[in-house]
Formats: C-alpha cells, sequence, structure tokens
C-alpha cells in the first residue's frame, strides 16, 4: 500500500525547558537518538515523510540533513504555531497540500515500541489512562470507537497517544477545515478524527512512552537506556546522536561548530573526519571500536601512550607569536575560567566557598588554595597540538589496535592551532582519578552530614590504578611535571562541577577541592607570603 507519513514537529515545548530553549524537543537524545528519528525509523526509506517545522524550525532542518539523505523528507514550515488559533489541527491542516493519500499522523513527542500499521483502515493508537484530564480520550466498545472527548473528565479507559492511520484523509480534513472550534486555545487533530467514527475507527494499542514534559522525557529516557540505573548526563546546550552509520553532534553555540570543524583539520587522522556540516550540527562515519575503558590493560595503556607522544602531543613552534600571548591564554583558562565557574556553582546552590571537612581531610576554602598557587608557574605550558577532553571515552581503539579520537575540544581559550600539553595530560589524569564508565551507571556516592562534614565514594578498577602508574612512569620520563599535572586535574574537576547534575556536581566539586589541596601539600611552589 502506497502512504505516507506526518509528523508534527512545530510545537514550543513550553513543558521541555530548559531543554528546549535552544532546539526543538523533536530532537531531544532518548538513548542517543533524537525522539524524531525513533519514529522515522519505523518506516521503509521508500516512504516519503512529511515533517511540520515551527519552533527552532531550523535545528530541525539541519539535523534531518545531517541525518537523511537517503530518505524523501519534505518540510512543511508552519506559519503559526504559538498562540490562539495554533495546535496541531492547524499544522496538520498546513500538511495538507502534500496529503493526497492515506497518511499516518504521528506527533513528535510520542514514542511507541510496536510497528506502525498501514493506513488500511481508519485507525487511533490508545493506551490506558487512569486521568482523563490531560489526553483526548476514546469511549470504546466491542473494540470500535464510538465517540472522542477531548481533555475533560470523563469515564473513558483510552487515550489517543499521538499516532494514527487515515485512509478516508479527504472526509478526515474536509472535517478539520469546517469544525474550527477551539480546545485550550488550540486546534485540536481530534475534530478530524470525529468524522470518521461512522466509517469505522478502530482502536490499535500501542505501548506508549510519553515525552510530553521534563520528567517524562527524562524517565522515558531512562528506561531506553541500556545502561542499568543510569546517572543523568544530559547538558541543554549540547547532544550527541546515533543515527544508523553517523554520528550527529550538537551545539547551541555555533562557533564551536566552527572550531570543531577546524581543529578536525589540524587533527587530520588522529579523529574521524567531517562528512556534514550545518549551523548548529556537524556528523561524521561511526568509526568501528572500542573506548579504551572496556579494553583497557598495562599493554592498551602503554601502546596508547606511544601513539599519543608520537602522534598528539606534537610541540608546536610558537616564535611567530609572542609567548606572553600563549601564557597569558593559559591563566585565562586555569585561573580565570576557575573562578566564573566556582562563582556558577556558588550561585547554583546559593553557598560561600568556605573550609570543608571532605573524607576526614580537613581542606581549606578554594580561594586559600588559589591564592597558594604560584600562577606564573602553572600557566608556563608547553605549545603543542592537543585533544583537550582526553579522557578514555573519548579514546576509540580500532579493530587494527590503533587508536582515534573522539569528541575533541574547540579551542584552548580562543586558540586553535594548539594548546597546553599539560592540559591534555591532566584531563587524561582525570580520567584516571574517576571512571566515568562507572559515573555513567551510578556508582559512586555522595552525602553530606547536618555539620557539613563531606563524603563521597567511587569505584576504581584496579586497571585504572594500573594506568596512572604507567602514565606517571611516562611523565617521568619525558622529565614533565607531574605536580603540575595533580593541581590542573584538582582545577578541572573544580570548573566541570557546575556542568553535571546533582549530586555529581557535588562530588566534582569536592573531588576537585581534595586533589587540589592533597597536589599542594606535596609540592613546595607556594606562592611566597
Amino acid at each position: 500500500m502506497k502512504y505516507k507519513v506526518c509528523i508534527l514537529a512545530a510545537g514550543m515545548g513550553v513543558r521541555m525547558k530548559p531543554f528546549t530553549k535552544h532546539i526543538s524537543k523533536s530532537l531531544l537524545p532518548i538513548d542517543n537518538k533524537a525522539a524524531i528519528s525513533h519514529i522515522i525509523e519505523k518506516f521503509d526509506v521508500n516512504i516519503e515523510i512529511i515533517i511540520a517545522v515551527g519552533h527552532l524550525k531550523e535545528t530541525v532542518i539541519d539535523y534531518l540533513d545531517c541525518a537523511y539523505d537517503n530518505r524523501k523528507i519534505t518540510i512543511v514550515e508552519i506559519d503559526k504555531f504559538d498562540g490562539i488559533g495554533s495546535g496541531p489541527g492547524y499544522s496538520l491542516r498546513q500538511c495538507r497540500d502534500y496529503l493526497d493519500l492515506p497518511f499516518i499522523f504521528f506527533a513528535s513527542d510520542t514514542l511507541v515500541l510496536e510497528n506502525i500499521p498501514p493506513p488500511t483502515e481508519n485507525w487511533l493508537g490508545v493506551a490506558s489512562v487512569t486521568e482523563t484530564e490531560e489526553y483526548c480520550t476514546a469511549k470504546i466498545i466491542d473494540e470500535k470507537i464510538v465517540d472522542l472527548d477531548d481533555k475533560v473528565t470523563s469515564d473513558n479507559k483510552d487515550a489517543f497517544i499521538g499516532v494514527a492511520g487515515v485512509k478516508d484523509y479527504k472526509i478526515f480534513f474536509n472535517a478539520l477545515y469546517k469544525d474550527t472550534k477551539l480546545k485550550n486555545k488550540e486546534l485540536q487533530v481530534s475534530n478530524g478524527f470525529k468524522s470518521l467514527i461512522d466509517l469505522g475507527l478502530k482502536p490499535k494499542r500501542f505501548t506508549w512512552n510519553d515525552i510530553g514534559n521534563l520528567t517524562q522525557y527524562k524517565n522515558v529516557n531512562k528506561l531506553m537506556s541500556k545502561i542499568e540505573d543510569p546517572f543523568d548526563f544530559s547538558k541543554s546546550d549540547e547532544f550527541l546522536y546515533f543515527v544508523e552509520k553517523k554520528v550527529i553532534k550538537y551545539f547551541k553555540d555555533s562557533s564551536i561548530i566552527e572550531n570543531r570543524i577546524r581543529r578536525a583539520d589540524i587533527l587530520g587522522d588522529l579523529c574521524p573526519k567531517i562528512i556534514g556540516k550545518k549551523k548548529y550540527f556537524y556528523s561524521y562515519k561511526k568509526v568501528e571500536g572500542e573506548v579504551l575503558y572496556d579494553v583497557l590493560n598495562d599493554s592498551v595503556m602503554e601502546n596508547f601512550i606511544y601513539w599519543a607522544d608520537e602522534n598528539l602531543w606534537i610541540d608546536k613552534d610558537i616564535s611567530n607569536i609572542r609567548n606572553d600571548k600563549f601564557k597569558s591564554a593559559c591563566y585565562d583558562f586555569y585561573y580565570k575560567k576557575t573562578l566564573l565557574r566556582i562563582g556558577k556553582y556558588e550561585k547554583k546552590y546559593q553557598i560561600k566557598d568556605k573550609p570543608s571537612n571532605i573524607n576526614g581531610i580537613d581542606v581549606p576554602s578554594i580561594k586559600e588554595m588559589l591564592n597558594l598557587i604560584d600562577w606564573d608557574y602553572i600557566c608556563n605550558g608547553i605549545a603543542s597540538n592537543f585533544h583537550g577532553d582526553l579522557q578514555f571515552d573519548n579514546i576509540l581503539m580500532k579493530k587494527d589496535n590503533s587508536f582515534i579520537l573522539l569528541d575533541w575540544r574547540q579551542d584552548f581559550s580562543g586558540i586553535v592551532d594548539f594548546g597546553d600539553k599539560y592540559y591534555d595530560m591532566s584531563k587524561l589524569n582525570g580520567g584516571m582519578k574517576i571512571s566515568y564508565k562507572l559515573i555513567k551507571q551510578n556508582k559512586f556516592s555522595y552525602n553530606e552530614d547536618n555539620l557539613g562534614n563531606i563524603k563521597f565514594s567511587h569505584n576504581i578498577p584496579k586497571e585504572l590504578d594500573s594506568a596512572r602508574r604507567i602514565f606517571n612512569n611516562y611523565l617521568n620520563i619525558k622529565n614533565l611535571d607531574v605536580s603540575k599535572v595533580n593541581i590542573l586535574t584538582g582545577l578541572i574537576f573544580l570548573n566541570m562541577s557546575p556542568m553535571h547534575h546533582e549530586p555529581f556536581d557535588h562530588f566534582m566539586y569536592n573531588y576537585g577541592k581534595l586533589l587540589l589541596n592533597n597536589a599542594l601539600q606535596n609540592i613546595n611552589t607556594l606562592k611566597l607570603a
């Protein structure tokens, strides 16, 4: 049977903030795949898909362009997607010219587990609900829909879930245009579906995953994740997607995209080749391999360190620029950025920096420790090629045992061509101080008692302890400063803390304090009073 699919992705997604402040709700990732991709990929590649866009439409258009060059997708730009008279019924009416045959209707915030039957008959997707006020509900007798009630209290047991098959499309649209009554100030699609009842509107039951609000979205994402009891590592300003054999990255800041691509050219074969670029997205072909956390042993670590020394950490000749410019960049990156991030964390929880007892150790305030650091020493970096977020989740070992780098940083304090070698090494050190793999599995704890005493714990696999010994041996052989790496590791954790969700942000903040204190206790490079 020939038919089309119509997906409505024009809405504001107001119940999904802060995630929908910069991106359409249809692009929110569910298990590293955009919600709209879960819908699109239920259908054969030969079926044309009509997609209505409105709010932040450019993000949807660009994503689809990066993701699906093998499908026929028609975009319909909705001129009114907010306010009185807007709504799914209005959006669907604007798609009418492209729906000249039976079609499947799909709301972009509806996910189902089952396959979608073709519109060989008129059918409505339903699922059981206990409260009816928030939904269009169906009165069903003998497995036939006899009436629809839109967002009112009723005795109905089944809600319309936002997916349907429309065989008699002309009758459907005639009714949708004729009945202009609004519900909650919006034009609803139920105005059209009611016209199909007398023709025989069948209920089709689905396992419904509704992502219509923030709580539901997080619950569904957790449910569909392949990790047991995962910790929420999501950010509202960047997303990662896996689409068929592509990897797609989104950033709300388009300059990050530009600099990431520039840095990909600099890194060359050390990272995947960019194959698609839009204002807020870039994409590359998925590389087959395993992240180092999954294959780590002494031999792999030694091979990686040798590889990084030979291929990545190559010193740069910066004689053509003033050395104090690089030193100033290091100061901005290590000192000024740390102050900004600490301020962001304190503002987040309305707290003030103060001494703490962390895991039984008395730790000074961050300000006191920062005043002890010899910043001239810290900012005397080594100009080098660099990755920028070099931890084992971002290092892939391919089938031939070679390495490739993922998710590289876009710049070093505004510098794209090079950065501080010590920053890469400190990032790598941080990924051995904690296992991000286990953190994502929620295998850590954090607690603060009534007196403000802090205790946290986390699991460190023996492979990470061994890898850190190999790494420290490399630093000594190369005459690199272990103490500087340890100081920067503490600063990196402090910087990362406000960027994550509770309680991992508290964990990182306090672990950063503890690491910084330990590093300062072990060196004599303190600032003279």
